[in-house]
Protein backbone atom coordinates (compact mmCIF):
# COMPACT_ATOMS: atom_id res chain seq x y z
CA UNK A 1 0.00 0.00 0.00
CA UNK A 2 1.09 3.54 -0.74
CA UNK A 3 2.04 5.92 2.07
CA UNK A 4 -0.31 8.87 1.97
CA UNK A 5 1.16 10.69 4.97
CA UNK A 6 4.74 10.60 6.22
CA UNK A 7 5.96 12.48 9.28
CA UNK A 8 9.73 12.43 9.76
CA UNK A 9 11.62 13.84 12.77
CA UNK A 10 9.11 16.67 13.36
CA UNK A 11 10.08 18.95 16.24
CA UNK A 12 8.18 21.95 17.58
CA UNK A 13 9.49 24.34 20.21
CA UNK A 14 7.77 27.32 21.81
CA UNK A 15 9.40 30.26 23.53
CA UNK A 16 8.05 30.83 27.05
CA UNK A 17 8.93 33.34 29.77
CA UNK A 18 10.98 30.72 31.59
CA UNK A 19 12.74 29.38 28.49
CA UNK A 20 12.12 27.12 25.56
CA UNK A 21 9.44 24.42 25.67
CA UNK A 22 9.77 21.41 23.40
CA UNK A 23 6.19 20.42 22.56
CA UNK A 24 7.16 17.71 20.05
CA UNK A 25 10.54 16.02 19.67
CA UNK A 26 11.48 13.97 16.59
CA UNK A 27 7.97 12.60 15.88
CA UNK A 28 8.04 10.09 13.04
CA UNK A 29 5.35 7.82 11.57
CA UNK A 30 3.59 7.09 8.32
CA UNK A 31 0.03 6.31 7.31
CA UNK A 32 -0.77 4.07 4.38
CA UNK A 33 -3.84 4.32 2.20
CA UNK A 34 -6.82 2.72 3.97
CA UNK A 35 -5.10 2.72 7.37
CA UNK A 36 -6.70 4.18 10.48
CA UNK A 37 -4.47 5.53 13.23
CA UNK A 38 -4.96 7.22 16.58
CA UNK A 39 -2.73 9.74 18.29
CA UNK A 40 -3.18 9.38 22.03
CA UNK A 41 -1.55 10.88 25.07
CA UNK A 42 -2.16 13.07 28.09
CA UNK A 43 -3.28 16.67 27.86
CA UNK A 44 -0.45 18.95 26.80
CA UNK A 45 1.71 16.29 25.13
CA UNK A 46 1.53 17.85 21.64
CA UNK A 47 -1.29 15.94 19.91
CA UNK A 48 -3.15 19.02 18.68
CA UNK A 49 0.13 20.76 17.84
CA UNK A 50 1.12 17.82 15.65
CA UNK A 51 -2.26 17.83 13.88
CA UNK A 52 -1.94 21.59 13.31
CA UNK A 53 1.52 21.07 11.79
CA UNK A 54 0.22 18.32 9.50
CA UNK A 55 -2.65 20.57 8.38
CA UNK A 56 -0.21 23.43 7.76
CA UNK A 57 -1.79 25.69 10.38
CA UNK A 58 1.38 25.80 12.45
CA UNK A 59 5.06 25.72 11.47
CA UNK A 60 7.45 23.07 12.70
CA UNK A 61 11.00 23.87 13.82
CA UNK A 62 12.47 20.88 12.01
CA UNK A 63 11.54 17.68 10.23
CA UNK A 64 9.26 17.04 7.29
CA UNK A 65 5.62 16.35 6.47
CA UNK A 66 4.86 14.61 3.19
CA UNK A 67 1.40 14.11 1.76
CA UNK A 68 1.13 11.73 -1.19
CA UNK A 69 4.91 11.88 -1.63
CA UNK A 70 5.21 15.69 -1.70
CA UNK A 71 6.62 17.73 1.16
CA UNK A 72 4.08 20.26 2.38
CA UNK A 73 4.78 23.95 2.81
CA UNK A 74 1.94 25.54 4.75
CA UNK A 75 -1.77 24.94 4.27
CA UNK A 76 -2.77 22.32 1.73
CA UNK A 77 -6.16 21.28 0.42
CA UNK A 78 -5.16 17.63 0.83
CA UNK A 79 -5.59 17.65 4.63
CA UNK A 80 -8.33 18.79 6.95
CA UNK A 81 -9.34 17.98 10.49
CA UNK A 82 -11.95 18.84 13.07
CA UNK A 83 -10.75 19.91 16.50
CA UNK A 84 -11.96 18.05 19.55
CA UNK A 85 -13.67 21.21 20.77
CA UNK A 86 -16.07 22.48 18.16
CA UNK A 87 -15.57 25.94 16.77
CA UNK A 88 -18.80 26.10 14.83
CA UNK A 89 -20.54 29.26 13.75
CA UNK A 90 -23.76 28.98 15.76
CA UNK A 91 -25.98 30.51 13.08
CA UNK A 92 -24.93 27.95 10.44
CA UNK A 93 -25.96 24.32 10.14
CA UNK A 94 -23.27 21.66 10.59
CA UNK A 95 -23.28 21.10 6.82
CA UNK A 96 -22.80 24.83 6.15
CA UNK A 97 -20.02 24.98 8.75
CA UNK A 98 -18.23 22.18 6.88
CA UNK A 99 -18.63 24.11 3.60
CA UNK A 100 -17.32 27.35 5.12
CA UNK A 101 -13.66 26.63 4.31
CA UNK A 102 -14.53 25.98 0.67
CA UNK A 103 -16.65 29.13 0.52
CA UNK A 104 -13.88 31.43 1.73
CA UNK A 105 -11.54 29.83 -0.82
CA UNK A 106 -14.21 30.35 -3.51
CA UNK A 107 -14.42 26.63 -4.36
Amino acid sequence: MEEILKIKDVTKKYQAKNGEIEAIKNASFSVKEGEFISIIGPSGCGKSTLLSIIAGLEEKNSGSVEIEGEETKGITDKIGYMLQKDSLLEWRTIYNNVLFGLEIRRK
